[in-house]
């Protein structure tokens, strides 16, 4: 039993969840004064491991990165046996916390998805994809400061997660009240569900759904089992958010349905193009025009009519 026991500088307070890491410890360090988040981990990453050699790569390139609303995750330490990974503690609710709640305010809504695209832009920029973002991914503190939690720590292979065997497996499993069971695989591309690789317009469709759920108050892709979820991803076409909140602006609707494309080419190709439209929204402009135009545009028969009213599409 860790708690209680100090371990280097850290004294280990009690067990702790960020997003959709278990087996973390929430520790304070003795010397800073500053409280933790540690993972302990049974042995070193090998470099020689294929999947634990890719984990270091991706950690020493996220520790590279400082970005107010990236999470941060510290060099690997050693103590007497113990092989440590400390991160960042923070409090704060969950995006997940907030969508059973209710409708979120737009200007918060709109606030959260300023931050979040900033953080991918510089993930993405830095040759980092998330891969698993979620809205536990998203953390909400004190003054509506957002953070983009567990970037690197899907690569981390299970087999190296030092774990208590005396928590029993129903503890570990169980998500928080009122979440989906299923809500770690829910927010995945279409591309990914089909077995692709993500990149970083599978990050943006993530978001996308984050965004949507945030605006609607209720979980989008709720599948009983995995898949019936995978079905809904791929298939379910979801209407404009005027369409079910007609006080959403159709600015703000459009954006949300180009970051929800089924096919990744007819999404935002980077969080750049995101942020100028966020922007512009933010400035008060209607947003009649997205700062990019689909690879294969498809033309409704609403469309089609509309190209010749000049009236856009939503």
């Amino acid at each position: 039993m860790l708690i209680g026991k100090q371990i280097g500088p850290y004294r280990i307070l009690s067990r702790d969840r960020l997003a959709d890491t278990p087996y973390l410890y929430k520790a304070t360090h003795i010397e800073r004064r500053e409280t933790a988040a540690l993972l302990f981990l049974k042995r070193l990453p090998r470099q020689e491991d294929p999947a634990e050699s890719q984990f270091l790569q991706k950690l020493a390139l996220y520790a590279t990165l400082d970005h107010s609303n990236l999470a941060r995750i510290f060099p690997i330490e050693a103590y007497e046996g113990h092989h440590i990974l400390p991160m960042e503690f923070m409090h704060g609710k969950t995006l997940a916390e907030m969508i059973g709640a209710g409708p979120c305010d737009f200007d918060l809504a709109l606030q959260t998805a300023i931050q979040t695209a900033r953080a991918l832009l510089e993930v993405h920029e830095n040759g980092l994809v998330h891969g698993h973002l979620t809205s536990r991914s998203l953390l909400l503190e004190e003054g509506n400061q957002v953070k983009l939690l567990d970037v690197v720590l899907p690569y981390l292979p299970p087999n190296l997660v030092l774990r208590d065997p005396r928590e029993p497996e129903s503890q570990k499993q169980n998500p928080p009240l009122g979440q989906p069971p299923l809500l770690h695989r829910s927010y995945r591309a279409p591309e990914q569900v089909r077995g692709k690789p993500g990149d970083a317009r599978s990050d943006l469709f993530s978001l996308g759904a984050v965004l949507y759920e945030l605006s609607l108050g209720e979980f989008l892709f709720t599948g009983g089992d995995a898949a019936a979820l995978d079905r809904q991803i791929v298939d379910r076409e979801l209407p404009g958010l005027t369409a079910v909140r007609p006080q959403a602006s159709p600015g703000w609707s459009r954006l949300l349905r180009a970051l929800l494309q089924k096919d990744p080419a007819d999404r935002y190709p980077s969080a750049y193009e995101l942020l100028s439209d966020l922007e512009k929204l933010n400035y008060g402009f209607s947003l009649d025009k997205l700062a990019f135009r689909p690879t294969n545009p498809r033309l409704t028969r609403r469309g089609f009519f509309r190209s010749f009213t000049g009236d856009p599409e939503e």
